[in-house]
């Protein structure tokens, strides 16, 4: 397209020119958000009102024409290169923000950048079109198609600091707006375009730097006595599933009929300490728990166990844990090209991660298994692909990625659907591993965060933590235990439910507690099994 161009009759506009136009139809094009959210903030009638709203006018303007001018001094073609790459880049963010009402934080990011290829595949729609070739292609190929005519490289580098110059001049002029800025400064961040994601990205690869530092080892554990049976725990760590779509915690539909009546202990609606599966994963496979950060480089609990000798068994229909290592390492798309069964999934529906796990189970020598299930669950917004059509129980259901263009009761049959199918599976999950002869056996679910299905206009998840609503917060806990795991440790279904669930502090001390381990991290207050206190 470029040496189409150049053979062709184009117009000609001096850089300086070309800046301005630049910097001007992205002030335009992309700054609703920023703008709807700063006008809610600020007051337009007042005079500090208008003067915030000036400002980040000019924030955005001079930022703009300096980073140009940076790129020209290297290259005018490089320049343009870069130019393209961000109004694209724009008009499918904006896409993203106006639609699904998402802010591009530094987690949003990770979420982007971690989501697979089955996952994109879902979130497109021909609804982006008009903002991708509008917004986007068209702006990009008159880039292409004008010639720029720069002044020497003297010039151009004065032109950096110029803007930056006025910035600086402003700010000190009107420095009691800062106050302003800093009460606001991770909702305006996440919605100013380019910026957002430009900073964003940076700030992902850098904690992504620290958190591929060699894995810090925990202290050594000891197990308290050796097992009287084989003795399996089972973590599942749920996605998006919210707890107040759970019939289990009193929610009006029948959401969970297949564990009814199964002996479930589940806990009140607890807490997640993220809005994003990394940084929820991260808490719940950590001995710190709700305390620990997305770039946490301690010992996940599957590695710690398996350095202690218990049989590891790591299944995946989706992404973001820290790096795991287990005896078997079983993504769930290998688990489908390999299934013998005649009732096989036709795609890669979570119940594929249970398949043939009594086997293996049966076959193991160690006394001890440890078996970790993380499923796709009710992950947005192709809520109607998560489930095998036999499941539609609710009717009718949003059938297309677009989700804000559904009716909030489609949009909930969908998804409820999500959490049906999810009890169905964890259902054959508890028969089957239930099935095993002198096994004790555990099964601990837990979801990674909840989602939004419109409320207040947010949908989907990765809102910030600091104002997430509670919908992408509130998540369910809930533990089964066979027969003979209560026998061995006295307890009942009804004894080891609290008053307070700490869904994401739980899990790693419950599974230490379930196998008999002790050591320095151990935090008993945090394991369901332990023997009930005073």
């Amino acid at each position: 397209m470029i040496a189409f161009a150049k053979s062709i009759n184009r117009p000609k506009i001096r850089l300086s020119i070309f800046v301005t136009l630049y910097t001007l139809y992205t002030l335009v094009a992309f700054q609703d958000p920023l703008w709807s959210y700063a006008r809610q903030v600020a007051d337009p009638a007042s005079f500090l009102g208008v003067l915030q709203l000036t400002s980040l006018q000019i924030l955005q303007i001079t930022l703009m024409a300096s980073f140009l001018y940076l790129w020209s001094l290297i290259a005018i073609w490089l320049m343009k290169i870069i130019a393209i790459i961000l109004v694209m880049t724009n008009s499918v963010a904006l896409y993203f923000i106006s639609v699904y009402g998402i802010e591009i934080d530094r987690s949003m990011i990770a979420n982007i950048l971690n989501t697979d290829a089955r996952e994109t595949g879902e979130l497109m729609h021909i609804s982006m079109a008009p903002y991708i070739l509008i917004l986007g292609v068209l702006p990009a190929a008159a880039i292409v198609f004008t010639k720029i005519t720069p002044p020497n490289r003297m010039w151009r580098l004065a032109m950096i600091f110029t803007p930056l110059l006025a910035l600086v001049g402003f700010v000190a002029a009107t420095s009691h707006t800062m106050l302003w800025y800093d009460q606001h400064a991770t909702r305006m961040g996440s919605r100013i375009l380019p910026w957002s994601y430009i900073v964003n990205t940076g700030r992902h690869f850098n904690s992504l730097a620290q958190a591929n530092r060699p894995q810090e080892l925990l202290p050594n554990a000891t197990f308290a006595n050796a097992p009287a049976q084989k003795t399996v725990v089972v973590l599942v760590i749920g996605e998006a599933a919210r707890g107040d779509n759970f019939s289990l915690l009193g929610y009006e539909r029948p959401t969970n009929p297949f564990t009814q009546g199964l002996g479930i202990s589940a806990f009140p609606i607890g807490q997640a300490c993220a809005t994003n599966t990394i940084g929820g994963t991260a808490c719940i496979l950590t001995h710190q728990g709700s305390q620990a950060s997305s770039r946490t480089v301690f010992e996940p609990l599957p590695n710690y166990l398996k350095r202690h000798g218990i049989f590891t068994i790591y299944r995946s229909n989706n992404s973001g844990p820290p790096p795991i290592q287990a005896d078997i390492i079983e993504p769930a798309r290998k688990l489908l090209e390999n299934c013998a069964e005649t009732d096989c999934p036709d795609k890669l529906y979570d119940e594929i991660l249970i398949d043939g796990l009594s086997d293996i189970v049966a076959r193991t020598a160690q006394e001890r298994v440890f078996i970790f299930l993380h499923q796709t669950g009710s992950h947005g917004p192709a809520y109607s692909q998560k489930y095998p059509p036999d499941f539609e129980h609710f009717k009718p259901v949003c059938d297309t990625v677009q989700v804000s263009q559904c009716s909030y009761e489609s949009l909930r049959n969908a998804y409820d659907n999500t959490i049906r199918y999810t009890d169905y599976h964890m259902a054959a999950l508890i028969k089957q591993l239930g099935s095993l002869e002198n096994t004790a056996t555990a099964v601990i679910y837990v979801s990674d965060h909840g989602q939004s299905l419109g409320e207040n206009g947010y949908y989907l998840h990765g809102a910030p933590v600091k104002i997430a609503p509670p919908e992408q917060l509130r998540i369910p806990f809930w533990v089964w235990m066979s027969p003979a795991f209560k026998q061995s440790r006295g307890l009942s279904t009804d004894a080891i439910v609290r008053d307070t669930t700490h869904p994401h502090d739980f899990p790693f001390h419950s599974v230490m507690g379930a196998f008999g381990m002790q050591s320095d991290i151990y935090k008993p207050e945090f394991d369901v099994f332990a023997p009930p206190r005073n």
